[in-house]
């Protein structure tokens, strides 16, 4: 099958391209990663097409549309430890997207004691969080609802038969346990990806009545680590469960997990009546234990590059800084790509 152009329009060769010639890439993941690498890039004039498997965009920081308003089963907060991202969460400050987490904060549990806490550096959506994550985007094209089965040197093959290819640099920002099988025909990459392993994490949605005065609750417990009052609907909590308790119900049904969760809720925050449990997820992958390290890997020869909390660690600074990073390295040289 010939390689196919998202775009339908064909392509010179290397030796063809003049310097007002876009230069191309490929990105698989719209999560933070690929969405800040996608945006810098196109702010540089790069044409970029970035493909998601999910409906729309956002990774950890995607948004559940619910009713009324919306709610994430994803990271409940942006924190930020030094510049540029620093900068970049003061900015979305300003724009009223986030807002800073001051106060009410409990620390605790009901059959013990609660302590006011403090989260420094941290910020709340006051938007969907998939409205940044599409802010960061720019003017990148995005394919929703569309699988990357194998990344090529310059190539990427979708899980319908589709081959695009001459693209400048292929990059992949998906957890690197997605990332693995991809990358079969590039095994020098898929090497340094073997040791990397991850810690799973449950999230539900929960609504209650007469809930606890905090806005966030971390718990002092082995089965549930935080819940997060919504911001659209102040009755509906984001409750994120512990990696013991993740690991431990990892193969386990929705049903099975929410109602042993629920049941958790009920005892740490001593309610006297059932939680109702709207949405529940597994993030699989949350937290990366062991990241390659760095801010991205790269095949120079094939153009192809890794990006992600898999190679920089966890967090949603660690991903938007990859992604930064990658795109920065490859402006910077439009002959001879950094990778």
């Amino acid at each position: 099958m010939a390689p196919h152009h998202p775009q339908g329009a064909g392509r010179g060769s290397k030796a063809d391209k003049s310097a007002t010639t876009p230069l191309r890439a490929g990105i698989v993941g719209a999560g933070v990663a690929g969405a800040s690498c996608a945006g810098a890039l196109a702010a540089a004039g790069w044409d970029v097409d970035v493909f998601e498997k999910a409906r729309g965009p956002g990774g950890r920081l995607s948004t559940r549309r619910m009713e009324p308003g919306w709610a994430t089963l994803g990271s409940p907060f942006v924190s930020a430890r030094r510049d540029p991202f620093r900068s970049q969460l003061r900015e979305w400050v300003r724009q009223d997207w986030l807002t800073p987490v001051r106060g009410n904060v409990w620390q605790g549990r009901a059959s013990a004691s609660w302590t006011r806490a403090q989260l420094q550096n941290h910020a709340r959506p006051l938007v969907g969080p998939s409205h940044i994550v599409r802010h960061l985007l720019g003017t990148a094209r995005l394919h929703t609802r569309t699988r990357v089965a194998a990344l090529q040197p310059r190539t990427l093959i979708l899980e319908d038969g589709r081959i695009l290819g001459d693209y400048d640099c292929v990059i992949c920002s998906v957890p690197t346990p997605q990332a693995i099988p991809m990358l079969r025909a590039l095994p020098h990459l898929r090497e340094r990806l073997d040791a990397v392993r991850y810690r799973p994490i449950w999230s539900f949605l929960m609504r209650l009545e007469n809930g606890p005065a905090a806005d966030v609750v971390k718990f002092d417990d082995h089965l549930l680590d935080l819940a997060v009052r919504q911001t659209a609907s102040p009755d509906l909590w984001a409750v994120y469960s512990s990696h013991a308790f993740a690991e431990n119900y990892l193969e386990a049904s929705l049903e099975e997990a929410s109602t042993r969760a629920a049941s958790a809720l009920m005892g740490l925050l001593g309610l006297p009546w059932p939680v109702e449990v709207e949405a529940s997820h597994l993030w699989r992958y949350a937290l990366p234990e062991n990241p390659a390290g760095g801010f991205w890997l790269g095949d120079r020869e094939n153009r192809v590059a890794l990006i992600g909390d898999g190679i920089a660690g966890a967090g949603v600074e660690r991903a938007w800084e990859s992604g930064l990073r990658l795109a920065q390295a490859l402006i910077q040289s439009r002959e001879e790509l950094a990778v």
